[in-house]
């Protein structure tokens, strides 16, 4: 008998977890909004946010409320994706099919995505399944085996990716039915893969969980826009169409930055700048500033995005961290889709004075306003829109910005920690201010990368480093305190570097590498920038940490997100705005990127092949933890444009609002 999910019982899922934008948006440099745990009252939410479920605590003026104690209907029966879906979107199943399921088995299978003790946010998707074997059509088991809480067969048919196997996609109201029970225990999962009439043995199972908390805000990116067209000339874009301005450039692939916005339930990837302008901004696509170093003119690429508090303002790098002697930096207004004039007098690069430059009409001359030379190849914004530190040749700088229209004054009042910092180590570098503006976190180095006359000449830049260790000052929203001390003390034949703040400033996140014969391993066959082992920069070795930001426990390594010793390059750890609960322990979502195979699609040729992924875990932290406190890793769908050449998808910043962009 086919059981279909009543409307009450998905009314209730509707209005515990939020569906359809519940969570609203909570965004700066890549951790933020906080959520109250649940007590044992639930209150109203403050300005248009939501009341919380049960004995869940209300929400914000921009954020859900997180939800109590769920109350648990026992689910089972048999369902497809048009018990949930009547769009037509659908992969087209015959349910008269379903009782082949059940003949003599012949082979097996095993489920390769999702991974064992993931734990999955309320409002992600669309989640597949993806099992080794290929077939026709697929019967995946959910069943909770410590209650009949749980007990569902879903059937669907087998869909097209890249890779062997089969992939069926999970539709949001299946998966959001399951979280209730996910409360007290997870769901056991199983598959089965039908050829003809004849079905493999079962899977192996594996164990996930959903979640009550849903992801908020909105996560930024970078990206490579392969096979692009060359602009008419280097010198001058094409309005209206994206054009490749750097017209050597071989192989032919532009740079942008895209964001997943998790107001809306399964986001799909919205480009938002990159380096041939925006595709929102009036023209679309009129052009950027290049690089300049010593009056010769570089690249247009951009890079080292960090986005403030509001997520009003994006800061971007130029041209790549190999012109460190000029350090360009842009200033993007990202609603308005305008870069900011920052650069009044035209001071660098070939100099001008010409009043009539125009993107299209002495293009080099007028992109000068928008560009600031040696000023910083990192920066991290303070909790409001008027402060921030900058790296430049391995150094922190205090900065003033004052923003008005369509143009900014940037002023740098001197170094972030005069004494403190110099004290510690001779070097600096990744800084983060957290979101309540209470620290600043940074890598403290004491050992220069090889140099070369290229990606690093006098191995200053920052962006490479050895022998780092994670430092911390106090701070307040307009100040750095200069009291630098060790948060997590360098260990030997390693480095550490990339730290995070969580935002309720309890933890830190960093990622460290270890050393070995250089150079590493060589990501598409061809020795390249930052190849050296740990430098800090794309190492194989690259794995998680976590350490209290209190300094009363030592780090640990983040073993289940990292995919336990072997190497994926996991990188760029990113808290997100998410403080909320799960089964009575405070659950983060960390963001990272990271060279694991993804199910059987992506990554499964080995690490030289592989493309940086992003993906996301989640960590529960109770008063008194004990040992490895992360889940298994999830991979954020829709990443790629063509699944089937997957983007290098790295550096994610997650922000507390993903703001809204005006069209022209």
């Amino acid at each position: 008998m086919r059981l279909h999910p009543s409307s009450s019982l998905l009314s209730v899922v509707t209005l515990s977890f939020g569906v359809a934008g519940s969570f609203g948006v909570a965004a700066g440099l890549g951790c933020a909004g906080v959520k109250q745990n649940a007590t044992t009252t639930g209150s109203g939410g403050s300005n248009s946010g939501n009341g919380g479920s049960n004995t869940g605590n209300g929400g914000n003026s921009s954020t859900g409320g997180t939800g109590g104690i769920l109350p648990v209907t026992p689910i089972s029966g048999k369902f497809t994706c048009t018990d949930f879906d009547t769009s037509g979107s659908c992969a087209s199943f015959s349910t008269s099919s379903e009782g082949n399921f059940d003949n003599g088995t012949s082979g097996s299978t095993s489920i390769t995505y999702p991974l064992d003790k993931s734990l999955f946010p309320s409002n992600l998707g669309p989640i597949q399944i993806q099992m080794s074997t290929a077939g026709a059509s697929a019967r995946i088991t959910f069943q909770t085996l410590a209650s009949s809480n749980v007990n569902i067969e879903y059937f669907g048919s087998c869909e097209s990716a890249p890779g062997s196997g089969c992939s069926v996609t999970l539709p949001l109201g299946l998966t959001q039915m399951l979280i209730p029970a996910c409360q007290t225990e997870d769901i056991q999962i199983t598959a089965r893969v039908l050829t003809g009439t004849s079905p493999t043995a079962d899977s192996a199972p594996i164990n996930v969980a959903w979640a009550a908390a849903g992801l908020t805000g909105g996560l930024y990116y970078w990206t490579v826009i392969p096979n692009q067209p060359y602009c008419p000339s280097a010198t001058s874009a094409s309005p209206g169409t994206y054009c490749l301005q750097d017209t050597t450039q071989t192989p032919k692939n532009g740079t942008a930055i895209y964001r997943y916005d998790f107001s809306k339930n399964n986001p799909v990837p919205q480009q938002v700048w990159t380096d041939d302008g925006g595709p929102n901004s009036t023209p679309s696509y009129q052009g950027s500033p290049q690089s300049w170093n010593a009056g010769v003119a570089g690249g247009h690429c951009i890079g080292c995005h960090t986005i403030t508090n509001d997520g009003k303002f994006m800061a971007l790098g130029i041209g790549g961290s190999s012109t460190y002697n000029a350090a360009n930096w842009e200033l993007l207004d990202i609603g308005a889709q305008g870069l900011l004039a920052i650069n009044p007098t035209k001071t660098g690069g070939s100099g001008c004075n010409d009043p009539s430059a125009s993107p299209t009409s002495d293009s080099t001359c007028y992109w000068q306003s928008y560009r600031k030379d040696a000023f910083a190849t990192e920066t991290a914004w303070g909790p409001n829109d008027d402060v921030m530190v900058s790296m430049y040749k391995s150094k922190l700088y205090f900065n003033t910005v004052a923003a008005s229209g369509t143009s900014a004054t940037i002023a740098q009042v001197g170094p972030a920690l005069p004494t403190s910092a110099a004290a510690i180590d001779p070097y600096q570098s990744d800084p983060f201010w957290s979101h309540d503006g209470s620290l600043l976190v940074y890598t403290s180095f004491n050992t220069l990368p090889t140099a070369d006359s290229t990606g690093n000449p006098g191995g200053l830049n920052g962006d490479l480093k050895k022998g780092g260790q994670i430092a911390i000052a106090d701070a307040t929203s307009e100040t750095i305190t200069d009291n630098a001390r060790v948060l997590a003390p360098r260990v030997s034949g390693a480095t550490s570097y990339y730290p995070c703040v969580s935002e309720d400033s309890n933890f830190v996140v960093f990622n460290r590498s270890t050393c070995g014969s250089d150079p590493d391993v060589n990501y598409g066959g061809t020795a390249g920038y930052g190849t050296g082992t740990c430098d800090g920069y794309d190492d194989s070795s690259a794995k998680l940490w976590w350490v209290p930001a209190a300094r009363n426990g030592s780090p640990v390594a983040l073993d289940n997100a990292n995919g336990g010793t072997t190497n994926y390059d996991n990188s760029w750890p990113r808290f997100s705005p998410d403080v909320s609960t799960f089964r009575g322990q405070t659950l983060y979502w960390v963001a990272f990127s990271s060279r694991r195979p993804y199910g059987s699609q992506l990554n499964t040729g080995g690490l030289v092949s592989s493309q940086p992924q992003l993906w996301f875990s989640g960590v529960t932290s109770s008063e008194i933890t004990v040992g490895d406190p992360s889940h298994a890793p999830v991979w954020l769908p829709g990443q790629n444009p063509i699944q089937a050449t997957p983007s290098g998808n790295h550096v994610p910043q997650w922000v507390k609002v993903a703001i809204t962009i005006d069209k022209p």
